[in-house]
């Protein structure tokens, strides 16, 4: 990877990137249960937790409204103005087109969004060990002295896994059973030149799906194995 694919980048996409979690909100499976939202359901509201490399922790809410849900196609309104469109066929739900709705607020490269589309999300039916990949992208920050700082923003291959069709995780003080449990992991290097060498990075995944809802609790970790990048870690939790 070049230097010249990392760019500065404003807060605002350090919510965006997470965009293939939103897609599981509202995902459909062929398996003996649902996990779209319940029908008559407005919207979804979660909360977030993010810890960067300093340890520093920020609190936020999201809120996606449901525009459509029907039974070929999803779309989503994010309260940031994202909006998200899906299709579901028979053997996949597929990320079709991301856009927003307050296009001055985005300082992405063009190819960075189109990143995001075209991606296979989830491969029916979902059953245990069933596994896929989906394309993302790292959010570890760079720091080089006091004035550079990068939002790495690296391609990076997940592959995913169901390792669990009945668990049981306690969100918010209440307790959902018969959760599928969807682990993820992918690894990539980046290469900024001297004096630095070789940096690699893992990305690990855990999310959970409840019938009549969708996502419930999700948690990211990335990790490098430079100083100059650290880790970071990302929890969204289901807040009615």
């Amino acid at each position: 990877m070049g230097t010249h694919s990392m760019k500065l980048k404003s807060k605002f996409y350090s919510k965006s990137v997470y965009t293939l979690i939103t897609l599981l909100c509202v995902l459909s499976c062929d398996n003996s249960s649902n996990f779209t939202p319940n029908k008559g359901t407005e919207s979804l509201h979660y909360s977030i937790t993010h810890i960067d490399k300093e340890k520093k922790t920020t609190n936020y809410k999201q809120t996606y409204q449901i525009l459509e849900n029907n039974k070929g196609n999803v779309r989503l309104l994010r309260n940031d103005g994202k909006l998200i469109n899906y299709t579901k066929t028979e053997n996949a739900l597929v990320l079709n087109d991301v856009d927003y709705i307050f296009e001055g607020l985005i300082d992405l490269p063009k190819e960075k969004l189109e990143y995001e589309e075209k991606n296979v999300v989830l491969k029916f039916p979902l059953k245990k060990d069933e596994s896929w990949t989906t394309n993302d992208l790292t959010t570890l920050i760079m720091k080089m002295g006091y004035d550079r700082i990068f939002q790495t923003l690296l391609p990076i291959e997940i592959k995913n896994v169901v390792s669990d069709v009945s668990d049981t995780v306690k969100v918010k003080g209440k307790v959902y059973k018969n959760c599928i449990k969807i682990e993820g992991e992918g690894n990539t290097s980046y290469n900024p030149g001297p004096p630095l060498d070789n940096i690699n990075i893992k990305v690990k995944t855990t999310q959970w799906f409840y019938p009549g809802i969708g996502l419930i609790k999700m948690k990211r970790e990335e990790h490098s194995d430079s100083e100059t990048m650290g880790s970071i870690y990302y929890e969204k939790l289901i807040n009615f």
